[in-house]
């Protein structure tokens, strides 16, 4: 971690309860740093949004950090609502079940659940994988925005991990509104090429997307054409049954568009 980030965190760690308003002369005799280190550091956190200037000449908690702390709990009650469908599909399909959310142009997964004859490593939780060529990924994109779409496109080069990577933009740009369409996506080894995944949106009490749920495994066990109608059917009913719980009600009749 880089010694700015450091001090940044540590003026974010004085603020409490008991002590809400911080001036610039005890920000620094608290950390043990110049005032003209913590006014520049100080500055950059309020540009932000992590710091607002009181009348009073004080700062305090800015929305950003009201933000992170709503994403957190958030998350919380999110893999709460999640478990029991989880355990679910990882004892019916005994591979591994991932749930996302989508932050920093990256699916982040919450949940990641491997079962014990599975195929696939499972990444860690918190870790952040590519959005454009996985299943949870193209998933949370697809109902994002045209706006967030266009901003991730641009911002995002689709570079060909694996030879079934969709790397031209308008051929992915119909690939997510495909899975608008049919509530659903299919990863068939675009990101690891003998691995396939079966992913569905999950939605809040607002209607909007919060996170995605997959099914991934070796491709002949997860995709293939005897077992993927069921694995569909079985993702796409976990996803609705975790939206209920997290207040979503079904729009049409689907309830996924």
């Amino acid at each position: 971690m880089s010694r700015s980030v450091e001090r940044a965190l540590s003026i974010l760690a004085l603020f409490s309860r008991e002590k809400q308003e911080w001036g610039i002369t005890e920000i620094s005799q608290e950390v043990q740093l110049p005032k003209s280190t913590v006014h520049g550091l100080v500055k950059t956190l309020e540009k932000e949004n992590f710091l607002y200037l009181g009348e009073n000449g004080k700062y305090r908690l800015g929305v950003k950090v009201f933000e992170l702390g709503m994403a957190y709990s958030g998350n919380i009650k999110l893999t709460t609502a999640a478990e029991p469908m989880v355990r679910q599909l990882v004892d019916r399909y005994k591979q591994t079940v991932h749930v996302a959310i989508y932050a920093g142009r990256m699916a982040i997964l919450v949940v990641s659940t491997r079962s014990g004859g599975s195929g696939v490593m499972a990444p860690r939780v918190g870790a952040g994988i590519p959005a454009y060529c996985t299943g949870v990924g193209k998933v949370l994109l697809a109902w994002q925005t045209p706006q967030v779409i266009e901003e991730y496109l641009q911002n995002e080069p689709l570079m060909p991990i694996t030879k079934n990577t969709i790397t031209d933009i308008e051929r992915f740009k119909q690939e997510l509104n495909n899975i608008r369409q049919q509530g659903y996506a299919i990863d068939r080894g675009e990101a690891l090429l003998e691995t396939g995944c079966v992913a569905a949106p999950i939605f809040g009490a607002n209607g909007e997307i919060v996170a995605a749920i997959s099914v991934s495994g070796p491709r002949e066990e997860v995709v293939n054409e005897n077992t993927l109608a069921a694995c569909q059917a079985d993702v796409l009913h976990a996803a609705q049954m975790i939206s209920a719980v997290l207040g979503y009600r079904e729009k049409n009749q689907l309830g996924y568009y």
